[in-house]
């Protein structure tokens, strides 16, 4: 049995191509559970009118609580041996759930497969390709990539921050009490796959593209978060604490503070310089010297010279120095130049 985890908010016009894409799979021993978070359009009749179709797919109205309390809620209501996450804008291959539930894979506790956005047919008859297995030590190296992003393969597209296009084993996320965080607004999945992965013994990457998202102007990304730099210091907090918990920090301090600077530098370009921010620039120095007494970050910028690209180092130099006008400048740049890339 494969659980697939829906939340659902405000998404009507993608709603029906979404759920459809998972009734038309192959494989058929599978559950719908879709997660009304408080929904205002017409979400939550599309949601009913398909449960009531089909027995197999369960609503869940809960109030607006935010994507990681939706997914919880499923979760806590799931009864696969497999759980995986669909975003209901986006949607799966034919194939998808059938490429889970294959026997090979039933020892494993983590699968990883690739996305694809286009819209050319995600339905493929080409063989499978070879599939490559992690355990004991080699397990270390898809914990790196989720701290410091690296492709498996040439060809590659996974994405090792995101919960979409991977399946996960209920009993390993209930066994060690895994869940994602309703307390942060950005990075909750990176800190959910960092903890399910430190607990998981085995996982496999079958480089097939299987998930088909979509990018929309609108995008939570891109809107302002006056709160940025509160999330990001709480979620570095987290990320340490589970390292340290697992007894794996020493292993991946150098990761963990490369990750630390690309944090460091999300909260500048994306809240403190953000074109969008209305502070003065006074006030937006005052917060650059708060960010500066973060133990963290503090500690991060002595890997500054060693971490990272070329870009993201001049920027943290120039915070470093508190050479505030070229902060701002490199900043500002960077929005524009990350914001046309993403959409391009």
């Amino acid at each position: 049995m494969i659980s697939v985890i829906i939340p659902v908010y405000n998404t009507e016009q993608y709603l029906h191509r979404c759920i459809d894409s998972v009734l038309v799979s192959s494989y058929e021993a599978f559950e719908i559970l879709l997660i009304n978070d408080g929904s205002t359009d017409r979400s939550p009749d599309i949601c009913r009118q398909y449960a009531a179709k089909d027995s197999r797919i369960r609503l869940i109205n809960q109030k607006n609580q935010g994507v990681s309390a939706a997914r919880n809620r499923g979760i806590e209501a799931s009864t696969g041996d497999w759980i995986i996450f669909l975003d209901s804008d986006d949607r799966i291959s034919r194939d998808f759930l059938s490429l889970i539930a294959q026997e090979d894979f039933r020892n494993l506790d983590f699968l990883m497969f690739d996305f694809i956005r286009s819209e050319q047919d995600l339905i493929s008859d080409s063989p499978l390709p070879e599939t490559v297995r992690y355990t004991g030590d080699a397990m270390a190296r898809l914990i790196e990539r989720i701290l410091v992003p690296r492709p498996l393969t040439e060809k590659g597209h996974t994405d090792f921050r995101t919960p979409c296009a991977r399946a996960y084993k209920r009993s390993v996320l209930n066994r060690y009490s895994i869940r994602f965080s309703p307390e942060l607004f950005i990075g909750e999945d990176l800190l959910f796959n960092l903890e399910y992965q430190l607990h998981a013994a085995g996982a496999a990457y079958i480089e097939r593209p299987v998930y088909f998202y979509e990018l929309h102007m609108d995008s939570s990304s891109r809107r302002f978060r006056p709160n940025l730099l509160t999330n990001h210091a709480n979620l570095l907090k987290n990320i340490k604490a589970v390292l340290v918990s697992c007894n794996r920090f020493s292993e991946l301090k150098r990761d963990f503070y490369s990750y630390a600077l690309e944090n460091l530098t999300y909260v500048l370009i994306r809240d403190v310089y953000s074109p969008l921010n209305p502070e003065t620039r006074k006030e937006k120095r005052r917060r650059c010297s708060e960010m500066r007494k973060n133990k963290i970050y503090r500690q991060a910028m002595k890997y500054n010279r060693t971490s990272g690209i070329l870009p993201r180092k001049v920027l943290v130099l120039f915070f470093r120095l508190r050479w505030y006008l070229m902060t701002e400048l490199i900043s500002g740049a960077s929005y524009w130049y990350l914001g046309r890339n993403r959409f391009s």
